[in-house]
């Protein structure tokens, strides 16, 4: 202990040793010669007596470098082995082992370096898991994380040797392959991935089945970074997943063009929302038995500076998933509620927000700060439903709707589009009326088969003992079928043409007949 105290590094403690020894071997050497040789201390040559001296100092010396020496070879072995584990980390993925995204980045620089007849086109498969989301949220990260573990050795089973598998984070996988340099190879490898979502996944207390959406892109001599190449993949990522589950797309410069057109309606949503060039008009909904007016539809308008006045038909679908559009939402809330609450009571709105917004966790706050801030009543509200969602998105929806009625707001289903309704969506959503749109109705079955069908539709949502309402009436004998067949709501261009301002049509009184647009 004394020894550390006084020398801490442990060459010095082995120097000292050296010396220590070097002493002694000395010592021993000139009482050797002074005993057994009899030779006198005060006879002893120079030369033995510096030998004897230099002993020690060379001794300690020697075990000050061998010490030396080895502690460096240690540390040297040390670090080579921490830069291996560093490196193995930094590149793999901890929860399933496979490659990560460091890994794909440092593969495609260096395919990318490639020169002449040594580059290869390869494949890359972007993947995303289905329905990943719904089984987070009910059963939890750790089936989740189990069910990206079992995933990710499928993959890695399926294409060893012959592909890289990585993952990237989240639910989403790549796929590169150096063999499978055309749409052909690269279609093949696609149906190997789907297929293997044919047997389904034991997470332990479940087995689940699940499915994936697939984005191709290729890396080309002309890419000069790992983005380029991963955004083109996102882009027919995006396009795979408009299509229903296990399906795959490839990148097309449409795709490109797709994407830049969003950018820009993006920002030429923000831009018109900042210089206030949205505004709202009204569609009057009618009772279909005795014909009052009963409540509005609020219509987004734009009065765009290029294109004029346009529907937001005409910009909201390119830019639909924009933090801009869904601010676009907010707004067409608020100003709808700000102006029903001029309204005499007990005038309803009717409002359908983006698809977007019906997804956000604070969707029932923002609809409860706009009726609050208002002074609208919840119950003069009904917030109607309408696209199609994922079985993923329904669950959030659903939530939200649940949230939106203990307010003591309405929810309407949009529906009818085809020649049935949505019941798998009114099963799920409990709408407390369903709207039929007679125009998409008209258009997919012409005129003639379209009163038919919407007798039909009313009986059966009488069967259902749902509230029915019909929206896009142009004719008198679509307005008799809607009354004969016992629709609670109609509206469209034969009740009243779309108005900006409704105070004139309020002050007539609740009740007036209904008038044929010229």
């Amino acid at each position: 202990m004394m020894l550390r105290t006084f020398l801490p590094k442990p060459e010095q403690r082995f120097a000292a040793v050296g010396a220590a020894l070097g002493a002694v071997v000395s010592a021993a050497w000139l009482a050797t010669e002074t005993v057994f040789l009899e030779q006198p201390t005060n006879h002893w040559d120079v030369s033995a007596m510096l030998a004897a001296g230099a002993v020690p100092f060379l001794l300690g010396g020697s075990f000050y470098r061998w010490r030396y020496s080895r502690r460096l070879e240690h540390e040297l072995r040390a670090a080579r082995r921490a830069e291996r584990r560093l490196r193995h980390e930094v590149h793999r993925d901890k929860l399933t082992g496979l490659a990560n995204r460091a890994a794909l980045e440092a593969d495609i620089r260096q395919a990318l370096c490639a020169e002449g007849p040594t580059f290869e086109r390869n494949a890359l498969l972007l993947l995303d898991l289905d329905r990943f989301k719904a089984i987070n949220d009910t059963m939890g990260h750790d089936a989740g994380d189990r069910l990206l573990t079992l995933f990710g050795a499928r993959l890695r089973r399926a294409f060893s040797g012959e592909a890289t598998v990585y993952r990237l984070g989240g639910d989403e996988f790549v796929l590169t392959a150096g063999g499978a340099s055309s749409q052909a190879e690269a279609e093949m490898l696609a149906a190997r991935v789907k297929a293997l979502f044919e047997a389904p996944f034991d997470l332990g207390e479940a087995q689940v089945a699940s499915g994936c959406s697939i984005g191709i892109a290729f890396v080309e001599r002309t890419d000069t970074a790992t983005g380029e190449v991963l955004k083109r993949a996102d882009l027919a990522l995006y396009e795979a997943k408009a299509v229903s589950g296990n399906s795959h797309a490839f990148h097309s410069e449409i795709l490109t063009h797709a994407a830049q057109r969003r950018v820009e309606a993006e920002r030429d949503v923000a831009r018109g929302l900042e210089n206030s060039e949205f505004f709202l008009e009204f569609l009057p909904i009618a009772g279909a038995a005795g014909g009052a007016i009963r409540a509005f539809e609020a219509l987004l308008r734009w009065q765009h500076p290029l294109r004029g006045v346009i529907g937001e038909q005409a910009f909201i679908e390119p830019s639909e998933q924009s933090p801009g559009t869904r601010s676009l939402g907010y707004w067409t809330l608020k100003a709808a509620c700000t102006e029903a609450e001029r309204w005499p009571s007990p005038t309803g709105l009717t409002v359908a927000p983006f698809a977007p917004q019906l997804k956000e966790r604070d969707f029932v706050e923002q609809v409860k700060q706009c009726l609050g801030e208002a002074g609208l009543p919840a119950g003069r509200l009904t917030i109607e439903v309408t696209g199609d969602f994922s079985t993923e998105d329904l669950a959030l929806i659903a939530d939200n709707l649940k949230g939106l009625r203990a307010l003591g707001v309405r929810i309407a289903l949009g529906g009818g589009a085809g020649s049935s309704l949505p019941l798998n969506l009114i099963a799920e959503l409990q709408p407390d009326q369903v709207t039929i749109d007679l125009a998409a109705i008209r258009a997919t079955h012409g005129s003639e088969r379209s009163v038919a069908l919407l007798s039909c539709l009313i009986k059966t949502g009488q069967v259902l003992r749902l509230a029915i309402a019909v929206r896009g009436i142009e004719k008198e004998s679509e307005m008799d079928c809607a009354q004969a067949s016992g629709a609670v709501e109609v509206r469209g261009p034969w009740i009243a043409p779309v108005l900006t301002d409704v105070t004139a049509l309020l002050k007539a009184g609740a009740a007036m007949e209904l008038q044929r647009s010229a």
